[in-house]
């Protein structure tokens, strides 16, 4: 049951002396009534008596034989003074009563008429009492009923005023519980504090926040627990709040387990108030919520996969490094750094394998870096440095030690992989340039050292820009080249250097461009490759390839079409699936088809390249090696792979008959290949005393200017028929 409060107890004492008060003065008031009414009996009653009296002496003197003497008369007169009867009746009544005479009729019809007066006005005065009586009942009865309505109706009040005041003491009671037992077992630490921070108060979720007991915290000071670089915060917060004022807190404190919290709340001072007497501090773990703030913005300024910065963050300090300000730095150079063959990491050994080469690229890369420098992964394969307060030359030492460790080979789950660096730098002066410049500037000259080779490292001249817009337009061009039917194939044939008969044809893709007319594979085919583009560009060529050398098929003549197939083409996982569909729907028997792949791709990753390989063999595929001696020619990768072709570079071809040393490369190769059984292609011929030469050495094919420049169809199938003719290619 809900204890009441003493003002309700009080008010109760109050209300009930009042109820006292108002009984007993209505039992005054009844008092009263009956007084007034005993009252008024008196002064009727003698009216009454007196009626009798006179109506006796009335009643006698009508008789006939009148009994009533003188003096009877008299005394009966005599009573009714005081009476209310008027005097002069009275006075008349006497006169009659001295004159009357029994035997006298005159005297006794005068008394007769004088005492029949006094009945009159005796009647009468005893109608005005009766009346009086009645409006003096009535009126002290309204009065008593009015009395006794205000009385009900200020009683009703005061017990509706008396209820009302105990429901909301009861309410603000209960609410008061009610609070006490929510700050009790309160989530949040709610504590009172005196002006230097000593604990008076705090409830027990002290332990749960803070580790705290309660009788372990209060009596200590709050600054206590407050982290060092918070205290002084902490002290301007105590000491800033007015009387009845609340400001809010965003504090770090000290855990009881030596861990350090994040809390916040508000601070009320109610040194004022006597029913607190102290600051109110009241506090929340938000530690959690701060650990996953930050987790979002490192986030968004940094690269999920490398922890670097990315290319937000990069870009938002460029954008401040570049503006002109007293102390700023005056001068700062960009790098940007692009992973050579990165791609064909991704497409050879995995994007988890990319992904570890990446992650291990910005650890070396950082590890480069001065302290203040700002390194950046911008996406993909492309990194980017910012050194503020530099000069090119500092910038081009930092850029060659990229390059240096970058190129160091990558050990990843066993596995060696080996990438080399681009690198463009772009020198920026603050004040005259935006950020999006001086990185659109380091990206171009990024560019430009990869037109040089790779593995590069080229600086930003203002000419590089219209270079580098060109190539832009050109890689959006060759994006559009495929569906608007830009792309052509030419067909240079293969030679029989016994018979000098064409045996089959090269397919060779050139770009019909619309205003820069037509394009050799050497200006689109490495751009075709790092934008990915070379698979659809591929298969498109191996399509078309493959219709066309089904319909250069004659009974007396069924000639070989050779395609060069890149790495990214191979490392698809349909391809195998793609060249059985290819043949079946262009009816080219498999033994026709020569895929031609170098060196690089092989070795590139030679456990996956050689199980694809061995599946195209199987279909009758022929599989040669082009460029054979211009990259990491070994016999052992040469006995691993089912090869049936080796095609000897033009680099060797070109001086077989003018230099010795070249020309006992060529015979090397040549010999290798027949030691391995596989039939020998040369490249390149161009003069009929290298094709002697070559014949010699019983190298079985030729290609080269000698007999064909690379023609279009309509010219590869003139060839044919003229060869059908019993003529022989020039």
């Amino acid at each position: 049951m809900t204890d009441v409060p003493p003002a309700s107890l009080e008010t109760i004492a109050v209300s009930r002396l009042r109820a006292v008060v108002t009984v007993f003065g209505t039992v005054l008031v009844v008092v009263a009534e009956f007084m007034l009414l005993a009252y008024v009996y008196d002064r009727v009653a003698p009216v009454s008596r007196d009626q009798v009296v006179i109506a006796s002496l009335a009643g006698r003197l009508h008789s006939t034989a009148p009994s009533v003497t003188a003096g009877e008369i008299r005394d009966a007169v005599n009573r009714l003074d005081g009476s209310g009867v008027p005097e002069a009746h009275l006075a008349a009544a006497r006169s009659a009563a001295g004159t009357y005479d029994p035997a006298d009729p005159s005297t006794a019809s005068a008394l007769q008429s004088s005492v029949d007066r006094l009945g009159q006005d005796l009647a009468q005065r005893h109608r005005t009492l009766d009346d009086e009586a009645k409006f003096a009942y009535v009126a002290l009865l309204v009065i008593a009923s009015f009395g006794w309505m205000i009385w009900f109706r200020r009683l009703v009040a005061r017990h509706r005023d008396l209820q009302a005041e105990l429901t909301e003491q009861q309410t603000s009671l209960v609410g008061e519980q009610r609070l006490a037992a929510l700050i009790r077992n309160s989530g949040d630490v709610v504590a009172v504090c005196d002006a230097d921070s000593t604990i008076s108060f705090v409830t027990p979720s002290v332990r749960r926040i803070l580790g705290f007991g309660v009788d372990e915290f209060v009596g200590t000071r709050f600054t206590s627990i407050v982290h060092p670089d918070d205290l002084d915060v902490c002290l301007h917060l105590l000491a800033s709040p007015g009387a009845g004022a609340e400001v809010d807190v965003m504090l770090r404190v000290k855990h009881s387990a030596g861990r350090t919290l994040y809390v916040e709340g508000t601070l009320s001072n109610r040194l004022a108030d006597p029913a607190v007497g102290g600051l109110v501090l009241t506090l929340r773990d938000v530690t959690a919520r701060r650990d996953m703030e930050e987790r979002l913005k490192f986030q968004a300024f940094h690269d999920s996969l490398t922890g670097m910065a990315n290319r937000q963050l990069f870009g938002d300090r460029l954008e401040h490094a570049l503006v002109l300000r007293p102390g700023g730095p005056a001068e700062l150079v960009v790098l940007f750094c692009d992973l050579d063959d990165f791609k064909s990491v991704n497409d050879t050994l995995g994007h988890g394998t990319g992904d570890q080469v990446l992650i291990e690229a910005g650890n070396r890369l950082r590890s480069v870096v001065r302290g203040g420098d700002t390194a950046a992964r911008l996406g993909g394969d492309e990194f980017a440095v910012l050194m503020e307060s530099t000069d090119l030359d500092a910038a081009r030492r930092i850029a060659e030690r990229m390059q240096a460790v970058l190129e160091q080979p990558f050990q990843i789950d066993g596995r060696e992989v080996t990438v080399g660096a681009s690198i463009g730098l772009a020198h920026a002066v603050t004040g005259e340039v935006t950020a999006e410049v001086a990185l659109r500037n380091a990206d171009v000259a990024m560019y430009m050292a990869k037109d040089r080779g790779k593995s590069a490292i080229a600086v930003y001249e203002a000419q590089l820009h219209s270079e580098a817009m060109q190539r832009l337009e050109l890689r959006a061009d060759l994006q559009r080249a495929l569906t608007r039917s830009e792309l052509v194939l030419h067909y240079q044939p293969t030679i029989d250097l016994v018979t000098t008969e064409i045996v089959g044809f090269e397919a060779l893709v050139r770009w019909q461009h619309p205003t820069l007319g037509l394009l050799g594979p050497d200006k689109f085919i490495p751009m075709a490759e790092e934008t990915g583009l070379i698979v659809p560009l591929g298969a498109w060529v191996l399509r078309e390839a493959c219709i066309a050398a089904a319909d250069m098929q004659r009974p007396e003549l069924s000639p070989k079409m050779s395609v060069n197939v890149s790495s990214q083409q191979l490392s698809e996982p349909g391809f195998v699936e793609q060249v059985t569909e290819l043949l079946a729907e262009t009816q080219l028997p498999s033994e026709l088809l020569v895929l031609e792949i170098t060196e690089t791709v092989v070795l590139r990753d030679l456990d996956a390249v050689t199980p694809r390989l061995t599946a195209l063999r199987d279909l009758g595929v022929r599989i040669a090696i082009d460029d054979f001696g211009t990259g990491y020619s070994s016999l052992a990768y040469l006995t691993q792979l089912p090869i049936d072709l080796l095609k000897v570079d033009k680099s060797f071809v070109d001086h077989v008959t003018t230099n010795a040393q070249a020309a006992s490369l060529a015979e090397a190769i040549i010999a290798l290949s027949h030691s391995m059984k596989f039939t020998t292609v040369a490249e390149g011929i161009e003069e009929s005393a290298q094709a002697d030469w070559l014949r010699g050495l019983n190298c079985a094919y030729g290609q080269g200017y000698l007999w064909s420049r690379p023609v279009p169809l309509s010219d590869a199938r003139t060839l044919l028929n003229a060869q059908r003719q019993g003529k022989r290619v020039a």
